[in-house]
């Protein structure tokens, strides 16, 4: 509430000194009178003074245009790539501003606007119409800058978010993969794979080591190569897959080109945690689901699976929260995201747009 009263009290004054500061400089109480009028014959016994209507009607002009441009025309227009209806906007609002208070002026006080009248003095109009043009430049001017000032705190801020949320994920990520539990079963496991000289057991020791570099070099970037994501997620789920037992069927397919789209590093990889946390039983078959598929620069992700654990940890929540607040952050109006774990099925649809 304080700062919206000071906001108003800061555009109250600058109003005052806007228009006021012609005045006192040019010693507009004689040159804005609109002199070329002080022949006029009002109608009537009203007697009303030109220069008055004129500066009023100006400025209720100048006013209306600044905050037209301020909230719409360069929010709704100029940065929706709605160029044209901008400046045909603009260019109408300009003729209005320059044009309009002479016509009201005239049909106020009944005098005809090409100033034939005998010893008026026709450079006057011009003149005003020329002030009236620089005024309207300073407006337009004034409102660009206060909303690239505010368009650029909102990126500032944005940016800001963005990087903490970033690290966050970074964080939670890197111990969800190099905490002792993960490391002890996955090289557990590759051990007795080569106790038993498995083939499997060179390639098992390189996708974790391709999960440790793109966990602790790749994803310290702001985007990463879709391929580089789509590899380190095949990556975790075959190494799921070793630590799991013969109950569990992983049904996993990337379908479409990659192309050189690029991502947020680590933003698919909760929904594909949570099913296996939640979708694996030592004691029932279960089967997970995860589909990626890619058109052009939309990536569509869908993952399913039964819930066979039914506790959700508050880590699970976190996680998730954090995940779709980096969507909102870095793909706003750019993604869908449906969850649903009703009737005991855990599915994730998000679709999202790259480009």
């Amino acid at each position: 509430m304080h700062k919206n009263f000071l906001t108003i009290l800061l555009h109250f004054s600058g109003w005052i000194t806007f228009f006021l500061f012609p005045v006192v400089l040019l010693n507009m109480s004689h040159s804005n009178d609109l002199a070329h009028l002080k022949d006029v014959h009002y109608p009537g016994d009203c007697k009303p003074a030109p220069g008055l209507i004129f500066f009023f009607v100006r400025n209720s002009l100048l006013i209306f245009f600044f905050y037209l441009h301020l909230y719409f025309l360069l929010p709704g227009l100029y940065y929706c790539k709605k160029k044209l209806p901008y400046f045909l906007i603009v260019f109408v609002m300009m003729l209005i501003v320059i044009y309009v208070p002479s016509y009201v002026i005239a049909a106020f006080t009944q005098t005809k606007i090409n100033m034939t009248t005998p010893g008026t003095p026709d450079w006057q109009l011009g003149i005003e119409r020329l002030f009236g043009f620089f005024q309207f430049l300073i407006a337009w001017f004034l409102s660009s800058i206060l909303h690239l000032t505010h368009r650029y705190r909102v990126m500032e801020q944005k940016n800001k978010d963005i990087t903490v949320q970033k690290l966050h994920a970074e964080l939670s990520y890197l111990k969800a993969q190099i905490n002792p539990h993960f490391l002890f079963n996955t090289l557990n496991n590759i051990y007795a794979l080569s106790i038993i000289q498995n083939n499997q057991t060179p390639e098992a020791i390189l996708k974790l080591s391709s999960i440790m570099r793109y966990v602790t070099e790749d994803a310290n970037r702001a985007t990463a190569p879709l391929q580089k994501e789509l590899d380190y997620l095949e990556n975790y789920i075959r190494l799921q897959q070793l630590r799991r037992n013969d109950k569990l069927t992983v049904v996993f397919a990337v379908t479409g080109d990659t192309g050189d789209n690029i991502i947020a590093p680590l933003l698919l990889i909760n929904f594909i945690e949570n099913a296996f946390k939640y979708g694996i039983s030592n004691h029932e078959p279960c089967v997970i689901n995860i589909g990626i598929s890619i058109c052009a620069s939309q990536l569509t992700l869908q993952v399913r699976n039964k819930i066979m654990i039914k506790r959700l940890e508050q880590s699970t929540f976190t996680g998730t929260n954090n995940t779709i607040r980096r969507l909102q952050l870095q793909y706003a109006k750019k993604y869908q995201l449906t969850i649903d774990d009703k009737g005991g099925l855990y599915t994730v649809f998000l679709q999202l747009d790259l480009a």
